[in-house]
């Protein structure tokens, strides 16, 4: 007789078999509809291998309203024989799947056919095959198109008369692998989104075509597109997504005009517009503007005209000579300019009463002539004269300004901010010439966040020296920290403190400051004597922090309050840091009032 243990696992086994049959064909059991939706997520290969796996498997590959065929026979091309015998039977195939699929009746919602180039040209694919296939998937009611194909670069390509008429088709992506597309839109009133990758358009009404023809497009992607000369110009009331990528835009005297009234995303991105003028964009309803990495030329004019519009940003790209924003927007609440190279001057006009936050960071201005100005709105534009560097942010509403420079000689920039609410102020890299500033500018700022130190390198502590007086940073450093003094919360690192101290006895009060962070990325022992006439400046300070880069043996001296200046009975070292790198020290009373409330949490 078996023993129980024995029984168990003989009847583990029997049910482990018994699940494993009735659910190793759970996808077959599942309704069509939901099998179809599931094969749209898969490619042509998986697609293909799972119509071998049962005869229900092969009816639904060839039944199932995504068809996808991708022919890529390059790894073969040595064999002239094996080409021929892939390239019939692939053609054989998709004949066989779409001359079935209109003899039965069957719609169609999406034909991907992508065929890539062969290096033996004879077997690449005709135009003649290619437009039979998509009239037949046409007669299906195709609804998206997505076609691949290498083709003659004299002739270019046409797609079908029947593709402009067809009433279900809403999507359409064409890649010629910069092959030329011979367009000519006759209809495409039901098309919502339109892709084109690496064509050649030469068609100087393109933009004009495609809102005439496209009357329900929404959503327009070009994609190393080349060839468009005279400008991109469209008039459209459906257009609400635009994405340029990779184009060049190398058409004399033209200009980028898009009046919209739907419109609400515009990016563009690695594109070249080395010889226009002028962008205009009127689109009440445009929410966000996003240029990344391109390159303009010659005196580039940008007007915006949104009153939607709430994001700006431009980054990583290069201005050629001078540039002007103008930017009628009242909502715009962001703008970002960061990693940008300026060879002239940049001009940003902004009329917003909603803007709270500007941000230029790790920008290059390369020339002499070269500045960056945030100006009020005019009502008339005029040439704006080479000025030499400088910066000037002048905004009424302005809330919070973060600004990151990495230049040298940035010192020889003056600054200049007229932002009386002005709240929250970052800066962080190069020191500038702060001599313009005027500390009633910054009488609304609470917090402040500053972390300037030159990134010129010296060899020697007398050099530096020499270099900090000669370049006259100890009175900049000076209206730097005036314009601060009515901060609450004040982040700084101890290079501008140690100028200011260089020539100077007394400190600047501080009389709102609360709680002070010390940045501290050289000896602290030698900058103790510095920190301590800073803070005889702050009568109401209730909470320090010391932060050093490296290990100071001095924040776990029991005399550091006496050496920084403070009182021993005003306050106390609540908590070093294990590594010696972090100390807070907070007012007596302020710890006080911490114990006392949570005494009557603990009560409550």
């Amino acid at each position: 007789m078996d023993s129980p243990s024995k029984l168990m696992v003989m009847s583990s086994r029997r049910d482990t078999l018994i699940i494993l049959a009735s659910t190793r064909d759970i996808l077959s059991s599942l309704p069509d509809q939901i099998i179809y939706h599931i094969f749209s997520f898969l490619g042509a290969n998986d697609t293909a291998r799972l119509g071998v796996v049962s005869k229900r498997f092969n009816q639904l590959c060839t039944s199932s309203p995504y068809l996808n065929f991708v022919a890529d026979f390059d790894s073969d091309y040595s064999d002239p024989s094996c080409l021929r015998t892939r390239y019939t039977d692939f053609c054989s195939y998709v004949n066989k799947v779409l001359r079935w699929r209109e003899k039965t009746g069957g719609g169609l919602q999406r034909l991907h056919v992508h065929w890539h180039s062969c290096k033996k040209r004879r077997f690449d694919i005709g135009e003649t095959a290619v437009n039979s296939w998509v009239t037949i998937a046409t007669k299906c009611g195709v609804e998206e198109l997505d076609m691949l194909l290498h083709v003659d670069p004299w002739r270019g390509y046409s797609l079908p008369g029947c593709v402009y008429n067809c009433e279900s088709l809403r999507a359409l992506k064409l890649n010629l692998q910069m092959g030329r597309f011979n367009f000519r839109v006759a209809g495409w009133d039901w098309l919502k989104d339109l892709w084109l990758d690496s064509v050649t358009v030469e068609d100087i009404y393109f933009g004009q075509r495609i809102s005439e023809w496209c009357k329900s497009l929404k959503r327009l992607t070009l994609e190393d597109v080349d060839g468009i000369s005279g400008g991109l110009n469209m008039t459209t009331s459906s257009l609400e997504e635009l994405t340029i990528s990779g184009c060049d835009f190398a058409f004399t005297g033209g200009n980028f005009n898009i009046s919209s009234s739907s419109f609400k995303t515009l990016t563009i991105y690695r594109c070249q517009f080395k010889a226009q003028r002028h962008v205009n964009l009127n689109c009440p309803s445009l929410e966000n503007l996003t240029v990344h990495d391109s390159e303009f030329g010659k005196c580039f004019l940008c007007k915006i005209s949104c009153e939607s519009l709430e994001k700006l940003r431009v980054c990583g790209s290069s201005f050629l000579e001078a540039c002007h924003f103008r930017i009628a927007c009242p909502s715009v609440g962001q703008v970002m300019i960061s990693s940008c190279r300026f060879a002239g001057t940049c001009v940003l006009n902004i009329n917003s009463f909603s803007l709270q936050d500007l941000t230029v960071s790790e920008c290059n201005f390369s020339s002499l002539g070269s500045a960056l100005q945030y100006l009020p709105p005019v009502k008339d534009f005029q040439a704006v004269p080479r000025l030499r560097r400088h910066i000037i942010v002048k905004a009424a509403n302005l809330e919070k300004l973060n600004i990151s420079s990495s230049d040298e000689y940035s010192y020889e920039f003056p600054l200049k901010i007229d932002a009386p609410n002005l709240k929250v102020l970052w800066w962080a890299g190069d020191p500038v010439d702060f001599s313009f500033l005027k500390q009633d500018m910054f009488m609304s700022l609470t917090s402040a966040g500053i972390y300037i130190e030159p990134s010129c390198q010296h060899k020697s502590v007398e050099s530096d020296r020499h270099c900090k007086r000669s370049k006259s940073l100890i009175y900049c450093a000076a209206k730097l920290l005036q314009c601060l003094s009515e901060a609450r919360f004040l982040r700084i690192n101890t290079w501008p403190i140690e100028i200011f101290f260089m020539q100077n006895d007394y400190p600047i009060v501080f009389k709102n400051l609360q709680n002070l962070v010390l940045l501290s990325d050289g000896s602290l022992a030698d900058q103790i004597p510095f920190i301590a006439s800073f803070l005889k400046g702050m009568p109401n300070l209730k909470k320090l922090i010391i932060s050093c880069f490296d290990t100071s043996h001095e924040l776990s001296d029991p005399n550091l309050i006496n050496f920084l200046g403070l009182k021993s009975r005003s306050f106390n070292v609540t908590e070093v840091s294990r590594d010696l790198k972090i100390v807070k020290i907070e007012a007596v009373q302020a710890q006080q009032c911490m114990q006392n409330d949570g005494r009557r949490r603990l009560k409550l």
